[in-house]
C-alpha cells in the first residue's frame, strides 16, 4: 500500500469516529465561553487576549493526550494494533500517516480557535493586528508537534491513564512556567514553549517597552531540534516495536518463557516448533522453522 493510500484510508476512517467533531466543537465551545465573558468583562483588552491564549496553551497538552489515547484505544479494539503493524511493509509509515492526520486535525482546530477569536474580539474592541494572530496560529501548531509525538508514544507503549495524567501535569507546568518560576528553565520543558512564545509574540509590555527574554533564541532552537528528534525517535521505536499484544502475550521484558512460547503457537505447528527447538539444543543447529 502506498503512503498516499494510507493517508486516504486514515482520513476515511474519520467518518466513523468522533475525532473530527471533537476538533470542530472544542474550539467553537471555547469561543462561545470566552467571547461571552469578555463582552461584559472590564479587563484590559490586551489582558483578555493574553488570557485566551494562555487557556489554549494549557488546554493543548490535555486535549492532545485525550485524542491520542482515543486513537490508540481504537487501534487496539480494531484488532490489537494489527491495522497499524500489518498494513505496510514499513511499520513506521502507518504510524506517520496517523500522526499527520492528527496534526492536520489539530491545525484545523487551532485555526478555528485563534482566527475565530480574532474575528469575534475585533468586533468588540481594539484587537491585536491580524498578522499577529496568524503568527500565533503557526506557533501553536508548531509547538503541538512534539506533544502529538510524545503522547502517541505514551498511549501506545503504556496506557491512556499515563498519557492523560502526564497531559494534566504538563498543563499545570505550562501555567506555572509562565510566571517567574519558569525563568531560566522553560526552554527545557516542551509544554511551556507555546505559552512563552505566544506571550512574547503578543508583545508583553512594561511602560510601552517589550520585555526581552534572553532565553528566547535557545527556546526556539530547542523547540525545533527536540521536535524533529522526537518524531524521528517515535518512528524508529515503532518500527522495532514487537507489539506482543497482537498475540495476547503480556510483555514484561526482552524474553518470553518456553512454556509461553509453546502455548502461543497454533496446535498444528507445535510439533514443528518442538522439533526445531530440539535440533537447536541437541545439535547446535540453526533455529529456522
Amino acid at each position: 500500500m502506498k503512503f498516499k493510500n494510507l493517508l486516504i484510508t486514515d482520513i476515511m476512517k474519520l467518518k466513523s469516529t468522533p475525532f473530527l467533531w471533537v476538533h470542530l466543537l472544542a474550539p467553537i465551545l471555547a469561543l462561545i465561553v470566552f467571547l461571552s465573558y469578555f463582552s461584559v468583562s472590564t479587563w484590559d483588552p490586551i489582558m483578555k487576549q493574553k488570557t485566551y491564549m494562555t487557556a489554549m496553551c494549557m488546554a493543548f497538552p490535555v486535549l492532545i493526550a485525550v485524542i491520542t489515547s482515543m486513537v490508540a484505544e481504537n487501534e487496539y479494539a480494531a484488532g490489537n494494533y494489527q491495522n497499524l503493524l500489518g498494513t505496510y511493509d514499513k511499520k513506521w509509515s502507518s504510524l506517520l500517516s496517523k500522526y499527520l492526520v492528527l496534526v492536520a486535525l489539530g491545525g484545523l482546530s487551532t485555526l478555528i480557535g485563534v482566527m475565530g477569536f480574532y474575528l469575534g474580539f475585533s468586533q468588540m474592541t481594539l484587537a491585536l493586528p491580524l498578522i499577529t494572530y496568524v503568527v500565533l496560529t503557526f506557533i501553536l501548531i508548531g509547538c503541538s508537534l512534539f506533544l502529538y509525538a510524545f503522547h502517541l508514544f505514551l498511549s501506545l507503549r503504556f496506557s491512556k491513564s499515563v498519557s492523560i495524567g502526564i497531559g494534566i501535569f504538563e498543563a499545570l507546568i505550562a501555567a506555572l512556567f509562565r510566571t517567574g518560576m519558569g525563568d531560566g528553565r522553560w526552554p527545557f520543558f516542551p509544554c511551556s514553549w507555546s505559552i512563552r512564545f505566544t506571550w512574547f509574540t503578543m508583545m508583553q509590555k512594561n511602560n510601552g517597552m517589550v520585555i526581552p527574554d534572553p532565553l528566547m533564541g535557545q527556546g526556539v532552537a530547542l523547540c525545533v531540534g527536540v521536535t524533529m528528534l522526537s518524531i524521528l525517535m517515535l518512528m524508529v521505536w515503532f518500527e522495532n516495536w514487537e507489539a506482543f499484544n497482537i498475540y495476547g502475550i503480556a510483555y514484561n521484558g526482552i524474553y518470553i518463557s518456553l512454556e509461553l512460547t509453546r502455548k502461543s503457537v497454533l496446535p498444528e505447528y507445535r510439533e514443528k516448533l518442538d522439533n526445531a527447538l530440539h535440533d537447536l539444543i541437541a545439535q547446535n543447529g540453526n533455529y529456522n522453522i
